[in-house]
């Protein structure tokens, strides 16, 4: 089934596809909770038309979406879906704001980063998953291969998430405390 749409300036797009065609492989890699990614990814898929095909080379299209688990757990939220290096570097980056600028600005960051993971947080995560999804196509040749590599690549870990809300928790305390007066010690 295809259908014509129109951009804001009247033009006709080419027709599309009613559904993207890596949707099963990305709900099978989300595996939890995928309805919000899903209905993100489909907007994003219809957006782009069939420069969508070149998203695993080219990148995915990027667009706001507000995430509330993102915003509201950012740290343990990354680390709950796999995304480690994005938790470590938003871990990292409090407290290196708060060493070149002590005092008033970590709170502030902290706000900052976790509305811009809420804003963003779809987009990162579908980003995440179509590389982890073309990284199996190119590495591994076998479907088996393919099935394992995303086995340990997809879905969600919830020791990851416990853990990265303790990472958190160890981060903020340290920079609190470092904001108190000395004479609190």
């Amino acid at each position: 089934m295809t259908s014509t749409s129109w951009d804001r300036l009247g033009h006709t797009a080419s027709p599309q596809v009613e559904e993207p065609p890596q949707r099963a492989a990305m709900r099978a890699f989300i595996a939890h909770g995928e309805a919000p990614y899903l209905r993100h990814y489909e907007k994003l898929w219809r957006r782009c038309g069939p420069a969508a095909d070149a998203w695993p080379e080219a990148g995915m299209p990027f667009a706001f979406s507000w995430h509330w688990p993102a915003f509201v757990l950012t740290i343990p939220w990354m680390f709950y879906r796999k995304m480690y290096t994005g938790g470590i570097i938003l871990v990292a980056l409090p407290v290196l704001l708060d060493h070149l600028l002590p005092g008033s600005l970590f709170l502030g960051s902290g706000i900052l980063i976790a509305a811009l993971a809420g804003l963003c947080g779809k987009s990162w995560y579908l980003e995440h998953a179509a590389r982890r999804l073309a990284k199996a196509q190119r590495l591994y040749p076998s479907e088996t291969a393919q099935a394992a590599y995303l086995a340990r690549a997809s879905g969600v870990s919830l020791s990851a998430g416990i853990f990265g809300a303790l990472i958190q928790i160890v981060t903020a305390t340290v920079i609190v405390l470092d904001l108190l007066p000395p004479h609190h010690f």
